[in-house]
Parts: C-alpha cells; sequence; structure tokens
C-alpha cells in the first residue's frame, strides 16, 4: 500500500469541494501519515458536527477512500425520493447527463420503472445509486435514511421529494375512510416523514423540494376538478406542513431551504386519466423537469417555505 507522504496532502475533489462550501481551510505540513484539518468554522452546529465526523482524519493512504468520492467538484449531489418513473425518473435522467450524483428511490425493484432506472444508472460509473423507500413505511423510510448516514462525506445539495399518488376520481362525497387514508399517507404523511427524518440526521443539506399541485391551492381553488377532492386535500395538508417545517427551521436557526413546487400539467402515468374538462398547456416530464431545475437552484434561505411554479413564479397558498 503506497502512502502519500506528509508533505503532499493530495485531498479527494469532493472534500475539497466540502472545505470550500463551508470556510477557507488551511492544510498544515504534518509529521504522521494522517491529514489533519484544522480551521475556525462559523457553521450551524449540525453541519459543524458532521463536517468533523468525515473530514477530520482523512488517510493518506488514497486507496482508502471510497472511488465516488473522486468527483468533479462542480457536481452536485441530488436524492430523488420517487423516481421509478414520470417525473422522479426525468430528474435523474436529467441530472446524470449534466454531471450530478443522484441517489435515487423506488418503493420495489420489481417496478418497471426501475429497471429504466438501473438502465439509467448502468452506465454512469457510478454517480447514481438507487435504494428501496417506499413512503407508506416509517420502517422503509428509517431504512433509506440510515443507509446515507454511513455514506462517507456525504453532503445533499438538493433533495425533491416526488413521490405521491392519484387515484381518480376521489369525491368528496363518495371516497371511503381508505382512499382518503391513502391519498393522505402518499401524498402528506410519507413525504414529511421522510424530509424529517433527514432533517435530523448530521447530514448537511441544502434544499428540500417537495412536489405539490396547484390542485392544493387554497387561495386558487379549482372547482372545476371534479373528482380530485382527496388528492387536493392532500396536496393541501402537504403545504402547510411544509410551511410549517420551513418555520420551525428557521427558529432552529437551520439553513436548510424549504420549497413546494408546481411542475405544471405534466403528462406522466400519473395524469393519463380522462378527465371531463380540458387541460391546457400539457407538457412532457422532459420539458417540466428542464425548467424546474434551475428554478430549484436559484431559491436561497430567504425562499424557504414558498411555493413556485416551474416557470419560477411564486404560487398563492
Amino acid at each position: 500500500m503506497n502512502q502519500v507522504p506528509a508533505w503532499s496532502i493530495a485531498t479527494p475533489p469532493l472534500v475539497r469541494h466540502n472545505l470550500d462550501h463551508y470556510s477557507r481551510l488551511r492544510l498544515r505540513r504534518l509529521a504522521a501519515p494522517t491529514c489533519t484539518l484544522s480551521a475556525s468554522l462559523h457553521i450551524h452546529q449540525k453541519k459543524y458536527t458532521h463536517f468533523l465526523q468525515t473530514n477530520l482524519a482523512i488517510p493518506c493512504e488514497m486507496n482508502l477512500i471510497p472511488d465516488v468520492l473522486y468527483s468533479d467538484q462542480e457536481s452536485k449531489t441530488w436524492v430523488i425520493v420517487g423516481a421509478s418513473r414520470g417525473l422522479g425518473l426525468e430528474f435523474t435522467r436529467q441530472l446524470l447527463a449534466r454531471g450530478d450524483r443522484v441517489i435515487a428511490t423506488v418503493r420495489e425493484k420489481s417496478l418497471s420503472g426501475a429497471s429504466a432506472l438501473w438502465g439509467e444508472a448502468g452506465s454512469d460509473h457510478g454517480r447514481c445509486q438507487m435504494l428501496l423507500c417506499d413512503v407508506l413505511s416509517e420502517a422503509s423510510i428509517t431504512d433509506f435514511v440510515s443507509k446515507l448516514t454511513v455514506v462517507p462525506n456525504l453532503k445533499i445539495d438538493h433533495v425533491v421529494v416526488n413521490a405521491g399518488v392519484l387515484r381518480y376520481p376521489n369525491r368528496a362525497t363518495e371516497l371511503s375512510f381508505q382512499e382518503f387514508a391513502f391519498h393522505l399517507h402518499s401524498n402528506t404523511i410519507g413525504p414529511i416523514i421522510c424530509a424529517q427524518k433527514l432533517l435530523q440526521t448530521s447530514i448537511p443539506i441544502g434544499t428540500i423540494v417537495f412536489m405539490s399541485s396547484d390542485s392544493g391551492s387554497a387561495a386558487n381553488f379549482r372547482e372545476m376538478e371534479d373528482g380530485f377532492a382527496a388528492y387536493a386535500a392532500s396536496k393541501a395538508a402537504l403545504n402547510q406542513m411544509l410551511r410549517h417545517m420551513a418555520a420551525e427551521l428557521k427558529r432552529k436557526d437551520d439553513d436548510t431551504i424549504i420549497l413546494a413546487m408546481h411542475p405544471g400539467e405534466v403528462a406522466t402515468d400519473i395524469a393519463s386519466i380522462d378527465l371531463p374538462w380540458e387541460v391546457d398547456g400539457v407538457m412532457s416530464p422532459e420539458e417540466s423537469v428542464k425548467a424546474m431545475i434551475p428554478v430549484i437552484e436559484s431559491k436561497g434561505i430567504q425562499h424557504s417555505g414558498t411555493f413556485w411554479t416551474w416557470q419560477n413564479k411564486p404560487y398563492p397558498w
């Protein structure tokens, strides 16, 4: 095993990226083959703790550091929750195409969309990892998050919580207890608990984006959407929960950004239903995601707890 001399500190690109993100650091010459990093950092305690745990002592035997760390420092790390099809799969495609790293989740590997996801990852030299996460199961969410906590030097730039369902019709005067509960668990409770458990780790997270809908807007109630009652209610509940999440994080001085996103009228499997009203401006998943990525990346902490469209326009709650 070849050792890098103590006076020649070869810092992996992703580690350099983490250092640049938090502070300017000074690497001192050392008398031992372990690279000790020292600096005066004034950052949020959670991120500082994670930084120390993962970067304080980096063995100089470079082959002990996982290959996944050797990435372009300009690339970002995204987590896509619900990536087996539709918008989630398209996020994965576009992010990999531009050179980012993606951790994508599916409910089960046997899903047809999971095969497509493996196809995207197969030629990507380790920049895509697929994990299981069923937002209807707290145990599954916990297991997914626990797998992330053991990834060395992990810093998540953006989380897109895309998991959701629409079973049509779901009218308030007709739907069953089970159907209403299913929409709430899939579109509200599961996504919020997934984000909550991610926030409870020491992993630095830049932005968490929830895929919402114009159907969930109380200010812009869409009376013509017959059969969307449970879906709309679940998205409205999601909107209120994420607003409270953003407010709570601000009170804790946590700079993770929380956003709601309306992706537009998108031709996905979830929207391939015969509706009794005219739907204007239907886009492909490719068009929607291409527009949403720069919107997500443009938002700062001052935007936390806000609702945006794919056109980068604020949307009424």
